[in-house]
């Protein structure tokens, strides 16, 4: 009689794999962790990854849980509560995770340094200063924080849309000004924990100098004559001039007498004419 062997099935091998965002962190800086877990070498999607992060003294600093993606990627970040006051020196990140039935089980570990946050005075640079479109050069901002950049109280659209500060806390992005508008205007930069800085910028007058005056157009018509006004009203009767003097009698009689020569005069001509044509007739 044949013996049959009954082999244990192989459960097929869990691979995890844990890495931060950079090997070196200042204090309170934001630590990002991120990983893959594969199943049989295929992404393993839905699944449960604990993190564990222990400071130098081995005292727990963070923990969460993360959930896979269909890549079978996850991720995770977080920043100390405790700011500049955050021991220094080794921190380890613990990965563990396993499938539902609990058959399966897979760690991974990486490690970080945190060291003495340095005081650095945030700076922006502008590159040109004017114009409609500027490069914004940041140095001294909190490492790996998002950066936010605002035109007097308007959020600017950036290149790159989202920006990040690098390790050492530096930036470089693109920005078209907010308005056409000739002036200086306020670029203001920030990140995540409250670091400002900003930088003046200038928007050229982008109107060209006035022509110089045309030559003068012809004259226009004349217009039409206007009608006649109305006449105007009779004016008031003047007053009365002063009575004249009173005439002298013996100048009155004189002119009398005078006209009755005339009339003699003119009669003795007369007869004196007619006496003559008749004389002249015979």
């Amino acid at each position: 009689m044949a013996l049959a062997m009954v082999m244990p099935a192989m459960a097929a091998p869990f691979s995890l794999t844990v890495a931060t965002g950079n090997p070196s962190y200042i204090q309170g800086a934001t630590v990002t962790i991120a990983g893959t877990l594969t199943d049989n070498a295929l992404p393993a999607a839905g699944l449960l990854v604990g993190l564990r992060v222990t400071d130098p003294q081995g005292s727990t600093a963070f923990q969460t849980i993360a959930t896979t993606n269909a890549q079978g990627a996850y991720t995770a970040s977080f920043s100390s509560i405790l700011g500049t006051a955050q021991p220094t020196g080794i921190y380890t990140v613990i990965a563990t995770a396993s499938d539902s039935l609990g058959n399966q089980v897979a760690t991974a570990t990486t490690t970080y340094t945190v060291t003495v946050a340095v005081t650095v005075v945030p700076k922006i640079t502008l590159s040109p200063s004017t114009g409609l479109v500027t490069t914004i050069n940041g140095t001294g901002f909190n490492p790996t924080d998002t950066i936010t950049v605002t035109w007097g109280t308007v959020t600017m659209v950036t290149v790159p849309q989202t920006i990040s500060a690098s390790s050492t806390g530096s930036f470089t992005a693109i920005v078209s000004a907010a308005s056409q508008t000739a002036g200086n205007y306020v670029i203001t930069v920030v990140d995540q924990h409250g670091k400002t800085a900003n930088a003046t910028f200038t928007v050229p007058n982008l109107q060209g100098p006035a022509g110089a005056a045309g030559p003068e157009g012809p004259s226009g018509p004349s217009g039409a004559t206007g009608a006649t006004g109305a006449t105007g009203a009779t004016g008031a009767k003047g007053p009365a001039g002063p009575a004249g003097e009173a005439a002298d009698p013996s100048a009155l009689y004189a002119a009398l007498g005078l006209g009755v020569v005339a009339l003699i005069i003119a009669l003795l001509a007369a007869v004196i004419a007619i006496t003559l044509r008749r004389k002249i007739a015979n």
